[in-house]
């Protein structure tokens, strides 16, 4: 009589597991992913909390087809993406603000020696066509500088490398490459 009772007590206890949704890992499943856009994750890692809000969204579809087991792996699922979407946002932050700071110190130096290239404190004096180049890149690389700062203070560090980049390729452009405040590429 055992034998036959056992199974079916294994079945309904099966069956009472899952019966209600994973409610315990969807909610680890939404703090994740609120973690990862609070991490940045939009701009850093975009991809990755695309890949959890969907999981997201399926689990709900499996919730309203009542398939609890498939609800629980999608929900495992978007807490595992969203973790990974912080993490990657986060090393990606860190690099942009790295490469931000780096930007802004070679702008600084390309402009400090422009600056003693037109005042003849380094080196021959630039012809005047050549001159006018890099008095019109000082003032870009100036407002870009403003900008890139005004920027990082915001932690916008992919908005100040966009800014600053095109300053610095001006400046590298318009000074000679023996100029002491160039930088090796």
């Amino acid at each position: 009589m055992f034998r036959r009772v056992a199974p079916v007590l294994v079945a309904l206890a099966l069956f009472s597991a899952c019966a209600e949704p994973p409610t315990k890992e969807h909610q680890q499943a939404e703090a994740a992913v609120a973690a990862a856009r609070a991490a940045g994750a939009a701009t850093y890692a975009p991809d990755g909390l695309q890949a959890a809000e969907a999981a997201l969204q399926k689990y709900d579809e499996a919730v309203a087809q009542r398939d609890y087991r498939q609800a629980l792996n999608f929900a495992l699922d978007a807490r595992d993406k969203a973790y990974d979407a912080a993490k990657q946002s986060g090393e990606a932050r860190t690099a942009a603000q790295t490469q931000a700071a780096r930007l802004v110190d070679e702008v600084e130096a390309l402009s400090k020696a422009a600056a003693a290239r037109l005042a003849g404190t380094s080196g021959p004096r630039p012809s005047a066509q050549a001159a006018d180049r890099m008095r019109a890149a000082l003032k870009t690389a100036s407002t870009a500088l403003q900008e890139a700062r005004t920027l990082i203070d915001r932690q916008d560090y992919r908005g100040a490398i966009v800014r600053l980049t095109p300053a610095a390729e001006a400046l590298r452009r318009d000074l000679p490459s023996s100029s002491p405040g160039r930088r090796g590429r």
